[in-house]
């Protein structure tokens, strides 16, 4: 458990600088967009599917089927 909490601590110690330097370097430009991250947006949806979707949920009728 002390080597796994020293290599752990030890990794924060190197991890955070790092990421310093490549946040203001802006070094994200240089890699592929495959390996990017996706930013978050809000999905937009259209009127039609809006009165279907409530809290993130499929409302389904009672005459169709559930797939």
């Amino acid at each position: 458990m002390n080597a796994f909490l020293g290599y752990f601590v030890w990794g924060l110690i190197l991890a955070v600088p790092l990421y310093f330097v490549g946040w203001r370097l802006r070094l994200e430009r240089f890699l592929p967009m495959w390996l990017r991250p996706t930013r978050a947006r809000p999905l937009q949806l259209p009127p039609q599917v809006d009165a279907l979707l409530i809290r993130g949920q499929r409302r389904f009728s009672q005459t169709e089927p559930r797939r």
